[in-house]
């Protein structure tokens, strides 16, 4: 099976955050390791844990890794109290966003290339912009958050 190692050390590190004890702030922590081996190996050259090999049922982190662990943890697994922003629109974009019916801008904001997905997502809409006779949309990927663009070419007339 082909898988995303960097993914896989990602939400393990997370894990880690969640199940770590003994905190001593500024020099790392200790965390229980009940992970697949070869991920731990991984994390470890990565510099986030220490050597994972031994009888001890738990593993070292550095103060770095358990930063990025409570990083990770709080990007994937905490519910996060949204504040929704309205999108800003220059006047004229306004206009030409208003015209477009509402199923079809459903369509446009969750058909959106992301670069750092490199897949087809939905776009949390930021503002929108003219450009010629173009619509800009800019807004953020609902995935991983990085930013994403749509065009809307004028209709043909």
């Amino acid at each position: 099976m082909d898988f995303d190692e960097d993914k896989i050390d990602e939400y393990t590190l997370a894990l880690l955050y969640l199940v770590t004890h003994e905190r001593h702030e500024g020099l790392g922590a200790r965390a229980w390791k009940g992970f697949d081996w070869d991920t731990l190996n991984r994390l470890h050259k990565k510099g986030y844990i220490s050597n994972p090999v031994g009888k001890a049922k738990s593993v070292g982190m550095s103060e770095e890794g358990f930063l990025r662990a409570k990083e990770l943890f709080e990007r994937h697994f905490t519910r996060k109290a949204s504040v929704t922003t309205l999108p800003k629109f220059t006047a004229e974009a306004r206009m030409r966003w208003d015209h477009i019916p509402p199923s079809d801008k459903t369509e446009l904001l969750d058909n959106v290339w992301c670069g750092g997905c490199k897949t087809v997502t939905s776009m949390h809409l930021k503002e929108g912009k003219m450009s010629g006779r173009s619509l800009i949309l800019h807004g953020t990927c609902k995935k991983c958050g990085g930013e994403v663009a749509r065009v809307i070419e004028p209709a043909e007339s």
